[in-house]
């Protein structure tokens, strides 16, 4: 079985005299912003309005994403990873990946302009539109151009939140996540 494809064939259209940029099945309006203009706006904006910021650019992401999951063929596990990932791509969030840690899934994000603050609600909006279903993620690490946010239950979620502010490397909750019970 070939590998799913990403195609961006009319993924993003200008229209030059209109003065206006669209994207997407429903021909969202969208903008070019700087990611310098984020930056600057999440530094000086509460938790909450970073937050906000983070699940609407995941929410647009999914629903895109999850349009291109109508087509014939697109159910697999690998289809849905190269969906998420081009629609990540062509908002300019980074590259997008999944890495499985035991039972635990983390999305990897590489090269994201965002400050890594607006990554774990981007990243649980965008699989909450794609798959219309609550989804909890939490920040695990933000080295550089590398983040990785874990994609858990509320409960989970929350643990692993207080295990790493309580000085537990990121490996380690992630060892102690899976210890637990289910």
């Amino acid at each position: 079985m070939a590998a799913p494809l990403f195609d961006a064939t009319h993924a993003i259209q200008f229209d030059l005299s209109r003065g206006n940029v669209r994207s997407g099945e429903e021909q969202e309006c969208v903008l070019l912003v700087p990611a310098a203009a984020l930056a600057r706006l999440t530094a000086a904006a509460p938790a909450e309005a970073s937050d906000a910021l983070g699940s609407a650019l995941g929410d647009a992401i999914g629903r895109r994403a999850r349009a291109r999951l109508k087509e014939p063929g697109s159910d697999s596990n690998e289809a849905v990873v190269t969906q998420l990932a081009g629609e990540a791509a062509l908002a300019g969030i980074g590259s997008v990946s999944i890495e499985r840690w035991g039972r635990a899934v983390v999305v990897l994000v590489e090269g994201s302009p965002l400050a890594s603050a607006l990554l774990a609600p981007l990243v649980g909006s965008a699989l909450e539109a794609m798959f219309e279903r609550r989804v909890w993620c939490a920040l695990l690490s933000s080295e550089g151009q590398l983040a990785r946010v874990l994609v858990a239950s509320e409960s989970g979620t929350e643990r692993v939140r207080d295990w790493i502010a309580s000085g537990v490397p990121w490996g380690s909750a992630l060892t102690r996540l899976q210890g637990e019970p289910a």
